[in-house]
């Protein structure tokens, strides 16, 4: 069961840790979904989400987040290396289904997976 949790230090929690990947991080796009990474320096894989106020209202955005990171908990040991990721949601998410969103999410994690980063 606890290979499932996702405690903190799994996470991006500060503000300059976030700053530091949208300053130092390569950006992989899609549709729906940036994707800012960054070879880190601890011993797993930490991942941050952003969804701004642009993407709808308090309850859609949580759902975004949710779905994020149900799915990252669930294939965080699919990443290789340990890395800094920060997932920024996009407008038009809201529109999709759970279903849809977790497809989105794959093609964004096999970008990640693919690329080697600096």
């Amino acid at each position: 069961m606890n290979n499932f949790s996702l405690p903190k230090d799994v996470r991006l929690r500060k503000r300059g840790q976030f700053l530091t990947l949208s300053k130092q991080g390569q950006k992989i796009h899609t549709g729906y979904f940036i994707a800012a990474v960054l070879n880190g320096t601890g011993k797993c894989n930490r991942i941050g989400i952003t969804v701004s106020k642009k993407v709808g209202n308090a309850v859609a955005r949580n759902r975004i987040k949710r779905i994020i990171r149900e799915y990252y908990r669930h294939r965080k040991d699919s990443i290789p290396g340990t890395r800094d990721i920060n997932i920024i949601g996009r407008k038009g998410l809201t529109t999709l289904s759970n279903r849809q969103i977790i497809e989105k999410l794959d093609k964004l994690f096999t970008k990640i997976a693919e690329k080697t980063y600096a």
